[in-house]
């Protein structure tokens, strides 16, 4: 058994240096939690995995300066066997039907491309590259409903582990 949540979202990336806007949308968002069920002689028990989030569903990027577009899919890892994480996508040049390059691998891994050339290459390695901290602005400079201010109360509760306050503060 899975307990799920999903969002939607939309945005658009510029690169400045060539003048692109990029439109994009995100897989969806799901928290998970597996209920397993044992059962033993004298007894039968269930426990419940430690949640995660995963990601799945379709996305896209296309800029329309260039005509440049790709389909993403967010592969969610299956009831039984498979793996987390996965992911596909499909490169076009502008005006074409086929792909010029195919994606695959682990969206927070290794993603290994296929060109239309016949060329494999490591498209890219998540784990390679280096952690850029957020820039934020400091809570007392935030209005009360930007995102830090308003959980602020959730986050320190959940930080110290003290899961009934943090429930409280979200109301």
């Amino acid at each position: 058994m899975f307990f799920n949540f999903f969002f939607f979202l939309i945005g658009c990336v510029t690169c400045l240096d060539y003048d692109e806007h990029y439109i994009l949308t995100f897989p969806n968002g799901y928290g998970r939690q597996a209920l397993h069920v044992y059962a033993s002689v004298c007894h039968c028990r269930s426990i419940l995995t430690v949640p995660w989030i995963e990601l799945g569903g379709e996305c896209s990027i296309s800029c329309t300066k260039t005509g440049y577009n790709a389909s993403i899919v967010f592969h969610t890892k299956p009831f039984y066997g498979g793996k987390k994480h996965r992911i596909t996508a499909e490169i076009f040049s502008p005006n074409d039907k086929k792909p010029f390059c195919s994606v695959e691998g682990e969206w927070n891994g290794v993603m290994y491309a296929k060109y239309s050339t016949g060329e494999n290459t490591v498209f890219i390695d998540t784990k390679k590259m280096p952690i850029i901290k957020k820039k934020v602005r400091k809570l007392e400079d935030q209005e009360d409903f930007e995102s830090r201010c308003l959980w602020k109360d959730v986050t320190y509760n959940l930080k110290i582990r003290d899961i009934d306050a943090a429930t409280a503060a979200k109301h």
